[in-house]
C-alpha cells in the first residue's frame, strides 16, 4: 500500500456504480487512432438514446451488474479517449462490465480481457525505457515517471540487457519517483504493481516463477493472463521498481485477490465501528469499494482494487 497523492490534473475519470433497474448494451461507434482503436469520445446527451445505448437524466446508463440486476454506469474519460474499461460495454463477453471486470486495470485500460496488456500503445518491440504503465500515452512527457527494463535483472524483456549503472540515474531514479509521478501515476495503479506493469499475484506465493521476487511483467508481449501468470513463457518475471511500488496487503484487494480475509472487515458489534483486527482495507480518507455490503464510490472517484480513488489524469 501506498498513500495516494492527487494532484491538480487536465482530466477526471468517473466511474460510478450505484442501483439502477434495467439493462442496456453500448452501441457507440469506434475510432481508429494510430492503429488503436477507441469508442467515440462523443455519448448520448443525457436522457436520450443513441441505438441501444440510453442515457439516464443525469448522464449515467443502466447495466447488469452481474448478479442478476443491475446497476448504473458513468462513461470514463482518459485523455479525451472512452477506452474498452470505461465504456459500459462487456467487451469480452465474460458476464463483466469495466471495474466489475478483474481484468480492466483502471479507466485508460483498452482491453477488457483475457491479457492484461493495456491496448493503449505504450511501450512495445524492442523499446526498454517504459513510462507509467496505466495512463494514456507513450512516454513520460505528461507524468514524469522513468523505467527502464535494462535497470531490472531478472530482464523481463529479452532484447533489454541488465546494467547495474543505470540504477540510481535519469531512467531508473532512486529511491523515489517525481512528485508528478506519485500525482499521476500513483492513483492508476492497482494494488499489487509498480507503476511500471510489474506485479504480483496470489498464484505467484506458491509457485513464482523465475527468481524470488514472485512478480511479473504483466505486458509481456506474449500475453500474460491471470490463468498464465505462473507460467515464465507467457508472464516474464520481474522485479518491482522500489521507487513506484503499491504492494499488495493482507487486507486490501489486488490483483487475482478479490476477497479478503474476514478479520479485515469491522466487528457490526463494536460501538465505535471499530479497526478491523486485520488492519486498514483502504488508505486514510478513501472508501472501502466493490465488495458485498460497500456502498458505491461518489461521483468522480473510480473504484480501484476495492477503493475509491480520485482519478487524475494529466
Amino acid at each position: 500500500m501506498w498513500d495516494f497523492r492527487l494532484g491538480l490534473g487536465a482530466l477526471v475519470c468517473l466511474l460510478v456504480l450505484t442501483t439502477a433497474s434495467c439493462s442496456n448494451n453500448n452501441g457507440d461507434p469506434r475510432i481508429d487512432d494510430g492503429g488503436v482503436t477507441f469508442v467515440d469520445g462523443a455519448v448520448p446527451p443525457p436522457g436520450t438514446c443513441e441505438g441501444s445505448v440510453c442515457t439516464l437524466p443525469d448522464g449515467g446508463v443502466e447495466i447488469p451488474d452481474g448478479d442478476g440486476g443491475v446497476t448504473q454506469c458513468y462513461f470514463i474519460q482518459c485523455d479525451n479517449r472512452i477506452t474498452a474499461c470505461g465504456d459500459c460495454t462487456d467487451n469480452d463477453d465474460d458476464g463483466k462490465i469495466d471495474n466489475f471486470d478483474p481484468e480492466c486495470l483502471g479507466p485508460c485500460d483498452n482491453t477488457e480481457g483475457p491479457v492484461l496488456l493495456a491496448g493503449i500503445g505504450g511501450e512495445g518491440g524492442e523499446q526498454c525505457k517504459a513510462d507509467c504503465y496505466f495512463d494514456f500515452g507513450n512516454g513520460a512527457g505528461n507524468d514524469d515517471c522513468h523505467w527502464s527494463r535494462s535497470c531490472d535483472p531478472l530482464e523481463p524483456k529479452v532484447q533489454c540487457t541488465y546494467d547495474e549503472n543505470l540504477l540510481g540515474g535519469r531512467d531508473c531514479p532512486l529511491p523515489t519517483q517525481s512528485d508528478l509521478c506519485n500525482d499521476v501515476c500513483a492513483p492508476l495503479t492497482p494494488n499489487g504493481c509498480d507503476c511500471f506493469g510489474c506485479c504480483t499475484f496470489p498464484q505467484l506465493a506458491a509457485a513464482g516463477p523465475g527468481g524470488s521476487v514472485g512478480y511479473v511483467y504483466i505486458g509481456s508481449e506474449s500475453g500474460c493472463m491471470f490463468d498464465t501468470v505462473t507460467e515464465p513463457s507467457s508472464c516474464q518475471p520481474c522485479t518491482p521498481a522500489a521507487s513506484c511500488l503499491n504492494t499488495c496487503e493482507r487486507c486490501e484487494v489486488c490483483l487475482g485477490k478479490p476477497t479478503i480475509p474476514e478479520d479485515c472487515f469491522p466487528d457490526p458489534g463494536d460501538p465505535d465501528g471499530g479497526v478491523p483486527d486485520g488492519g486498514p482495507r483502504c488508505p486514510v480518507g478513501k472508501q472501502e469499494c466493490g465488495l458485498p455490503g460497500d456502498d458505491p464510490c461518489p461521483i468522480g472517484d473510480f473504484c480501484l482494487t476495492g477503493c475509491c480513488t480520485e482519478i487524475v489524469v494529466q
